[in-house]
């Protein structure tokens, strides 16, 4: 049987710092047969130059801008591959990376895409923390999303055909076209998990995810339409047909908001939900639940401040930028003094890397024996 070719596309907008990097971890595959195809949206730096000066190992197109997803979709028309691959321009595959992609499939026929793990670097190149991927069925993806978007694109090896059942990236959504390609994947097939590092993912300020406030918003738009396609039983399955209509509908609301509110701290998000439910069937749970969620948003701030000075506190203290990071959860801390996480990353900006290393390991073993011990 001989080898399936895949098709690698990597969308490129002023891609000058990185993308030498990206197309070298292509072509040091230890996989044979791969087609670089590589799509520019419309840079204004000399990102075009680069991929000129690569000649014939890869197919260069050039576009007006359109996002990420107009970029990838050009990126599949031209290609003529079985597999089609994704690589964001700032991101590095390892050498093993396709051909340890192929051989899973040959292994696994049931999945008809998969993904791998993947460690995160900063600018640099220096590495900040490892990402071991889960694995769940495609009836539980949309589920876990409302948790946390798992699926990194550029860890992904999809074969060709299951486009022509999806269709393409939806190219009216700038930060989600992924999690609603994956969403709309694994209504029809299932994702594989192949549990090894194959991916350096690099993170940086100059990224479109950095864009907190426009993505937020996005992301909040994205989970509505996904419910409202979904149903309550497509997002949570133990919610079955049998049940009472508006008794699904107001359970299934209040679910989004518990998700929502516990694993992406997106309180404002989750009164929405709440106060939605209590419209459709009212209760004392539901009424001290929006309660909550209006005392959590006034202490603690939405979920625009949690991403926008938390988390992003967070990954610059793990990046080495200590000083940025301690003047965010200063001003975090001032709005919202009930702020403990950011306390505590402030806290952790006046200790040296090497001992936050060493707490961090302390806490994954206390963790492991905890774990073992239940």
């Amino acid at each position: 049987m001989p080898s399936p070719l895949v098709s690698v596309i990597i969308p490129v907008f002023n891609g000058v710092n990185y993308l030498c990097e990206a197309i070298d971890s292509v072509l040091s595959q230890t996989y044979p047969k791969i087609e670089l195809v590589i799509v520019d949206d419309g840079s204004t730096d000399a990102t075009w130059d680069i991929i000129q000066r690569y000649g014939l190992k890869v197919s260069g197109y050039h576009k007006e801008n359109g996002g990420v997803a107009s970029a990838l979709n050009l990126g599949i028309s031209k290609a003529h591959g079985d597999y089609i691959g994704w690589l964001s321009h700032d991101d590095v595959f390892l050498p093993e990376k396709i051909e340890n992609q192929v051989n899973y499939f040959l292994v696994h026929p049931e999945f008809d895409a998969c993904y791998t793990d993947f460690v995160v670097m900063d600018k640099l190149g220096k590495m900040i923390h490892t990402h071991h991927t889960p694995w769940y069925p495609g009836s539980d993806i949309p589920r876990q999303f409302l948790r946390n978007m798992y699926i990194n694109g550029s860890t992904t090896l999809i074969n060709k055909s299951v486009f022509m059942v999806t269709g393409m990236f939806d190219e009216k959504l700038a930060f989600t076209q992924d999690m609603d390609m994956w969403v709309r994947i694994s209504e029809k097939f299932e994702f594989g998990h192949l549990p090894e590092v194959l991916l350096k993912s690099r993170s940086h300020p100059e990224q479109g995810s950095w864009n907190f406030e426009i993505q937020i918003s996005e992301d909040r738009s994205f989970f509505t339409n996904m419910f409202q396609k979904l149903g309550p039983s497509g997002v949570f399955p133990e919610l079955t047909c049998k049940m009472d209509k508006s008794y699904q509908m107001a359970l299934g609301l209040e679910k989004m908001g518990d998700e929502t509110w516990k694993y992406r701290h997106w309180y404002s998000f989750a009164l929405e939900q709440y106060r939605k439910s209590y419209g459709i069937s009212p209760s004392i749970r539901i009424w001290a639940k929006s309660n909550l969620a209006i005392i959590a948003v006034a202490l603690l701030g939405d979920e625009n401040d949690y991403l926008f000075m938390v988390k992003r506190a967070r990954f610059l203290l793990s990046s080495g930028d200590r000083i940025t990071a301690r003047k965010l959860c200063a001003v975090m801390f001032q709005k919202y003094p009930l702020r403990l996480d950011a306390v505590l990353i402030w806290i952790g900006t006046f200790i040296s890397p090497r001992v936050q290393k060493s707490l961090v390991k302390l806490k994954r073993l206390l963790l492991n024996s905890s774990i073992k011990i239940v």
